[in-house]
């Protein structure tokens, strides 16, 4: 099952900078000690910002530690749904969802 979007579950973090009929551009910004309750994203490109380091649950329960680097650059190729803590550092990612890939 598809949760909802992370601008629906998580507002205070995830902010919409731009949409159009391609694109959604999102900038997720947390401090430590946050937590995201389990949302989606549709295929997209993520760019890492800031230093950090979380701790990512999936829907099946399994966990995954994630370190973000500054000027990281990865595609996500299939849409998803996870959770996330913020467990050092800082999120400061963009996300680009690409519409037309969903």
């Amino acid at each position: 099952m598809t949760s909802s979007h992370a601008t629906i579950v998580d507002p205070d973090a995830h902010h919409v900078l731009f949409e159009n009929d391609h694109v959604r551009v999102v900038q997720a910004r947390a401090s430590r000690g946050w937590a995201s309750a389990m949302h989606s994203h549709p295929p997209m490109v993520v760019v890492n910002l800031g230093t950090g380091r979380q701790k990512v649950t999936w829907p099946d329960g399994t966990t995954q530690i994630v370190d973000l680097n500054p000027g990281a650059v990865v595609w996500q190729e299939e849409s998803f749904d996870h959770s996330w803590e913020l467990l050092a550092g800082e999120v400061d990612v963009v996300l680009v969802e690409i519409k037309s890939a969903a």
